[in-house]
């Protein structure tokens, strides 16, 4: 298996990562920066990330791509498709 090719992160990436890591509330979140800090600092293959987080290796290859494309911003959900929701006052 090929290893993952990342860019060297800066240590300002690394420090946000870990702090979006150990803050925040959203799950989901919270298992892309720990891909992504698994990536960075063991250098573990795809699918032994996909392992340790419970993933499948593919979706790890495209966080780790989001991330090294568009940074911290690239782990957060993108807004759905659609017509927002309608609310009406009951």
């Amino acid at each position: 298996m090929r290893p993952l090719e990342l860019p060297v992160p800066t240590e300002e990436q690394l420090t946000t990562l870990r702090d979006l890591y150990r803050t925040t509330r959203d799950a989901r979140l919270r298992t892309r920066a720990q891909i992504v800090l698994l990536a960075l600092e063991q250098h573990p293959t795809a699918p032994a990330i996909a392992a340790i987080v419970r993933e499948d290796d593919q979706t790890v290859r495209n966080w780790l791509k989001r991330w090294a494309a568009e940074g911290i911003e690239g782990l957060r959900d993108r807004p759905m498709p659609g017509a927002p929701p309608k609310i009406t006052k009951t």
